[in-house]
């Protein structure tokens, strides 16, 4: 039996016998000495037994049952059958309604027993008080590793339950000292709580939870100044005015063409410490004097990433519960009280075997859209309570997988949380613009105001490249700058590829003309832009195993191991190389050699367009040593998905893999982004 259930239920058995033994002992004493004794009411004492007994649940025996494990199960059988005893005899003399009352329970017993029965009850009830507190002592080190292994789980979820943890080993530390039984039972008990919490939390999360918001890239140090103002110069945009305590407003919307850098200014704005301190601010307005709780989360819609989860209504859903519940873990068993029932009938200790707990779990907290929104508004009741304030940003509106209008449906049951400020943004969709965009002061579009990040982009990227710096005309660098901003039209990842272009074309000996001749060639717009790439840029010799790469990436449900690539180089030329090669251990210094070629032919055949993307292994139950799972190719942007689905493109892949190659399903094609 798992420590924490084990010394809570030895704790409910100590319960019974002390309070038992306390009912028979005192009165017996009292009644030796002459004294006046306080009438008792039978009704109640039974009541109180039947309470007692009841939280003692009596193992179901297994055959790989230890010694102790038995014996608390023995010492739980003896309960009951004391009880038994007990509660049959105070039942019957209560219903046969003694005119004079008893004046105490050692009184009562006599009417059915003689005095040396009730004195073997009394000792009996004296072993089994001995006999749990040896099964507390032989729990005391367990109860203490497990609340380490759930301080550690705690700390991977991001459940804030430090402070608790240190309370609760500090309690097992003092029961090593002074014995006092008490202590030990509070600790597994509400280390029982956490433990269920825990589980709770693990059932909302889901393996790719934060995988978008870990891919997009960081801002450049000097973008988004402009959102609340340098030198002293007011903001240009209005998201800072809609962040202060006076405005009324629940929702922002950040909207702006494809490319121009809306996810990274999500990301920013979910991170960043004056959005922080102005949030906070605005929290504390709501009850001015009284301490408010302010709790952020956000998520990331992601197309690209092929995980169902993070293009859903569920894992948007699973997503912000998760990372409300986990800032806030004392809701969890109001939010999912139905759970918590089943795990605590009598606010008792856990009682359940792994495969009881499973099934209670996907019983009692479902995971389905309309159970999702019930725990949701259950959130809801419980903040207008408390006070408690919320935040959330959703960044891609337009990349889940649905029609738009079942988004805005969403949307719509999402604002109905009281203290919500919601921060969302899409592309400029119709649907969109209609129920988000009515509201100027409570909008912006990223075209409108990145020119100056763009243009710091260019200066800090290309302009101070070391080879830019040592050209002898880099005074034109001024003149390049502006034609690229100009060029770019507010997208900043036309300008992240012109750069990157650039940056190769330097490296390769080329003069300021030579990058402004190219500047004039480049098509501006994106889908033409990533044409030239996969026609022109990517070698002749490179091309066929380019459509091949793009193809298993477009098909593929998601992300592949960077591993995978390298197994289709090594089989180009024999489908079944895979399969008749060798199954021998590979060591590190292979694996990464493997890696560090698959990269190098990645960058070659797909000129950036494919890009391996790093996870983090404490995030995915993954091992460090997963090298091989470790790393996942994705598509540099939505954007380039949407390219490859179209269907001249889709077609242009299908010519130019080879007769030998891997074949595109007709299902990659006949699409359209809008």
């Amino acid at each position: 039996m798992e420590a924490l259930a084990a010394v809570s239920l030895a704790g409910n058995v100590l319960q019974f016998a002390h309070t038992t033994r306390k009912l028979i002992g005192n009165s017996r004493d009292l009644a030796r000495s002459g004294a006046n004794e306080e009438h008792v009411e039978l009704t109640a004492i039974v009541t109180q037994l039947q309470g007692l007994v009841a939280r003692i649940v009596t193992p179901n025996a297994q055959r790989n049952m230890s010694k102790e494990e038995r014996s608390l199960r023995d010492l739980c059988s003896q309960c009951h059958n004391v009880a038994d005893t007990l509660l049959s005899i105070l039942r019957a003399l209560a219903a046969k309604g003694h005119q004079k009352p008893f004046g105490s329970v050692y009184q009562a017993l006599l009417t059915e027993w003689k005095t040396p029965e009730i004195e073997e009850l009394w000792k009996r009830l004296d072993r089994i008080i001995a006999a749990i507190k040896w099964h507390l002592d032989l729990h005391q080190g367990p109860v203490m590793r497990r609340l380490q292994e759930l301080e550690r789980e705690g700390d991977r979820l991001g459940a804030n339950r430090d402070a608790e943890f240190k309370t609760l080993m500090k309690r097992v530390f003092d029961y090593s000292k002074n014995k006092q039984a008490e202590l030990l039972v509070a600790a597994a008990a509400e280390g029982s709580h956490f433990a269920v919490e825990q589980l709770i939390l693990e059932h909302l999360r889901f393996p790719s939870i934060n995988h978008r918001h870990d891919t997009i890239a960081q801002a450049h140090a000097e973008s988004f100044s402009w959102l609340y103002g340098t030198g002293g110069q007011e903001s240009p945009s209005t998201f800072s005015d809609w962040l202060n305590p006076g405005d009324g407003s629940d929702l922002y919307w950040i909207s702006g063409k494809p490319g121009s850098g809306k996810s990274t200014l999500m990301k920013f704005l979910s991170t960043n410490t004056v959005t922080t301190r102005k949030l906070n601010e605005w929290a504390l307005s709501r009850q001015p004097g009284v301490k408010t709780c302010l709790v952020r989360a956000e998520f990331f819609f992601w197309v690209a990433g092929g995980d169902k989860m993070q293009k859903s209504h569920e894992g948007l859903l699973r997503s912000l519960l998760y990372q409300i519940l986990r800032q806030c873990p004392d809701m969890i068993s109001e939010v999912y009280s139905t759970a918590w029932r089943a795990f605590f009938p009598l606010e008792a200790d856990a009682k359940m075997s792994a495969a009881d707990i499973e099934t209670t779990l996907s019983a009692r907290t479902s995971t389905t859209v309309p159970e999702l929104l019930d725990a949701v508004r259950r959130v809801g009741v419980a903040a207008a309570r408390t006070g408690m304030n919320f935040c959330f940003f959703i960044d891609g509106l337009d990349e889940f997988e649905g029609h738009p209008r079942e988004m805005i449906q969403l949307i719509r049951e999402l604002r109905k949380l009281p203290n919500l400020k919601l921060c969302v943004s899409s592309r400029e969709w119709n649907e969109f613009e209609d129920e988000f965009g009515r509201e100027k002061t409570h909008k912006l579009y990223m075209q409108d105001y990145n020119s100056t990040d763009i243009r710091s982009y260019v200066y800090s990227t290309l302009i101070q490249d070391r080879h830019f710096q040592e050209l002898e005309d880099k005074s034109m660098g001024e003149d390049l700058a502006r034609e690229i901003v100009k060029c770019a039209n507010g997208v900043f990842l036309w300008v992240f590829l012109v750069v990157r272009s650039f940056q190769e074309g330097l490296s390769n000996g080329d003069s300021i003309d030579d990058l402004r001749r190219r500047l004039r060639e480049l098509p501006t717009d994106l889908n033409q832009y990533f044409e030239r790439i996969v026609l022109s840029d990517v070698s002749e010799f490179y091309r066929g195993f380019s459509a091949e790469m793009f193809s298993i990436a477009l098909t593929s449900p998601e992300p592949l191991p960077l591993m995978t690539y390298w197994f289709m180089a090594e089989g180009r030329d024999d489908p079944q190389h895979a399969i008749k090669m060798q199954i021998n251990p590979l060591s590190m210094p292979q694996i990464n050699k493997r890696l560090e070629d698959a990269k190098r032919r990645l960058k070659a055949c797909c000129k950036g367009l494919l890009e391996p993307q790093l996870l983090q292994a404490n995030q995915y139950g993954l091992l460090p040593s997963s090298a091989f799972f470790l790393w996942r190719v994705s598509f540099l942007h939505r954007t380039v998905k949407d390219f490859f689905r179209l269907d001249h493109i889709n077609e242009l892949l299908r010519h130019a893999v080879r007769p030998a190659g891997i074949r595109i399903p007709p299902s990659a094609g006949h699409y359209s982004p809008r």
